[in-house]
């Protein structure tokens, strides 16, 4: 079972040719002053730098002078980018904001002030809904309280002995005998 096979080479594709091919003396000679003109630019890179680390070059040479004022240069430099007082004249003169590692940033900082803002609305709104339903609880633990008291007050006027007062009290008797039915022949 070959599943990969379409990775293989082909057999039948270009064929190449038995052995190598014999250079001609033009090339041979090209290839030849390719080699020396290789060994002599690496040569001359070591020397370059053997030169310039050689503690015993001379002080005066305007290239020693020229490499003094670079590193200076570069120290400098350096010493103004770790200082907080460089981080805070950047701040204050705005420069900071013009960088392109900001700028590029700005889209992500949009949407994480939208997101920000977001969470802070819905926290007020959270906090708006709970009062509410709190004074929402409070209503109606007052409004329970006052029922029940309202019912027991009814009950109360509502029993016989209590009925049978209130009504002598307004000239009324309750009845001992028991209803009459009238008839309507008329």
């Amino acid at each position: 079972m070959n599943w990969f096979g379409f990775l293989k080479r082909s057999t039948t594709s270009l064929e190449t040719p038995d052995g190598n091919r014999t250079l001609s003396p033009a090339e041979l000679a090209a290839r030849e002053a390719k080699r020396e003109a290789q060994a002599a630019a690496d040569k001359a890179k070591a020397a370059k730098e053997a030169a310039a680390n050689n503690p015993n070059r001379l002080r005066s040479s305007e290239s020693f002078r020229e490499e003094q004022r670079q590193k200076k240069k570069q120290r400098k430099e350096r010493l103004r980018d770790n200082q907080i007082g460089g981080l805070l004249r950047e701040v204050l003169s705005g420069e900071i904001l013009a960088r392109e590692a900001l700028v590029r940033q700005v889209p992500f900082l949009l949407f994480a002030s939208f997101l920000t803002i977001l969470y802070l609305a819905l926290g007020y709104q959270t906090e708006r809904i709970l009062r509410e339903k709190q004074q929402t609880l409070e209503r109606l633990e007052e409004a329970t309280a006052e029922e029940k008291t309202l019912r027991s007050d009814l009950e109360s006027q509502l029993q016989q002995s209590r009925l049978a007062r209130s009504t002598a009290d307004m000239g009324l008797e309750q009845p001992t005998a028991p209803p009459i039915l009238l008839s309507t022949d008329e």
